[in-house]
């Protein structure tokens, strides 16, 4: 079955969707009014959803009756830490906090797609079940799914991501490896406060964390293959508070990636041993406080080759297109380290819709005729792996 006849039936409801739920961005973990309008619409449908995890929510459609196979449909539903400077008239209504990374329209088509799978239940050869993950943006919100229950009995779970860089209305569906790993991590120099004009009489925490930002960045170059990506990003240090005191404690933050995940094995243990001898270089101490997140996101072959022919159905090849993989995060590459399964990018690139800035800018939009592409398309990956499996 094709569903692209659908599209003028869903179309507005999937745009109403997107602009009621971006009026109400909500950080991770504090999701509580986006799970509560998630519901609204699951139960409009005659659907029961199931909360869990605080604010995530899981909803079945279709059951085993009539075949054994169940499909997951995943989105995630938080918002970002960003003031929204859009200016459209649905701009969010939450001072501070901006669907800029397009989680909204994740909700949108998901529940756009939930509702194409309801209306036609009764030609459902098995069970779609809808995840709606919380905490995606800081990796909490995965794992703790899975531990309720995400993806139990699942044979197969796909996702799909909005994204600027892509025309609007293409999609990629490509196999192998298409996220980074996204680890974060802290280090603590601890040295020995002085007068500036003094800094004999102390220990220089500033000068050691100067050094342990040059020497990972130059090991990160030298310790793993130059054809590999070994990625290590320094995004904030602080330290001291005046400009003649050497500070005591110096603190920098900053993050990880990595493509393969033996090389990501390894970072801990490299970033261990350089820290802690350079500080000790300086007469200084160094801590590190390593923060594992999402591992890279590696899509099935055949979960791939299947969405892309769910594309492909309704669109064309032509709207399929090849994109390199990025070193942005996922924590969908926890749901495919249980099941196979397959993460889509969507473009929603268009200038005359004002839609030419990257995921989490604060001009941050899509070109909303999109959306329904990308729901046909998660209920398109539903309906023919229910109907056959992988075997298409």
């Amino acid at each position: 079955m094709v569903l692209k006849e659908l599209e003028e039936r869903y179309s507005a409801y999937a745009i109403q969707l997107r602009r009621r739920f971006h009026r109400c961005p909500e950080p991770a973990l504090e999701e509580k009014r986006t799970c509560a309008m998630i519901c609204e619409e699951l139960r409009d449908m005659g659907l029961s959803p199931k909360v869990v995890c605080g604010t995530g929510v899981l909803a079945e459609i279709g059951d085993l009756s009539r075949g054994n196979r169940t499909v997951c449909i995943r989105a995630d539903i938080d918002a970002l830490r960003v003031t929204e400077e859009t200016g459209v008239d649905y701009a969010s209504e939450n001072p501070g906090f901006m669907h800029a990374c397009g989680h909204d329209t994740h909700i949108a088509m998901a529940l756009t797609c939930a509702r194409i799978l309801t209306d036609m239940q009764d030609q459902l050869k098995g069970r779609v079940r809808m995840i709606f993950e919380p905490a995606e943006e800081i990796s909490r919100g995965a794992v703790p799914m899975i531990q309720a229950g995400a993806l139990e009995q699942a044979d197969t779970v796909c996702g799909l991501h909005v994204w600027s860089g892509l025309p609007a209305g293409v999609f990629s569906a490509q196999a192998g490896s298409r996220m980074a790993s996204a680890d974060f991590f802290t280090i603590t120099i601890q040295g020995k406060g002085t007068h500036g004009a003094l800094p004999h009489k102390g220990i220089d925490s500033v000068a050691a964390a100067a050094a342990v930002i040059q020497n990972l960045q130059l090991v990160f170059s030298r310790e793993f293959p130059a054809t590999d990506t070994a990625l290590i990003s320094f995004c904030q240090i602080h330290g001291g508070n005046t400009d003649n005191a050497i500070p005591e404690t110096v603190t920098i933050g900053g993050t990880t990636r990595a493509f393969d995940p033996a090389i990501r094995d390894r970072f801990q243990e490299v970033m261990e041993r350089v820290i802690a001898h350079t500080a000790e270089a300086f007469g200084a101490r160094g801590e590190l406080d390593y923060r594992w997140g999402s591992p890279p996101m590696i899509n099935d072959e055949r979960a791939a080759r299947l969405a892309a022919l769910a594309v492909e159905k309704n669109y064309g090849r032509e709207a399929l297109a090849e994109f390199p993989h990025t070193t942005g995060g996922e924590d969908f590459a926890e749901y495919q380290a249980v099941v196979p399964g397959v993460f889509l990018f969507l473009g929603i690139d268009n200038e005359a819709a004002g839609a030419v800035y990257p995921n989490h800018s604060s001009h941050f939009n899509v070109d909303e005729s999109v959306l329904i592409r990308g729901a046909i398309t998660e209920a398109q990956y539903a309906l023919d792996f229910l109907e056959e499996g992988f075997e298409q």
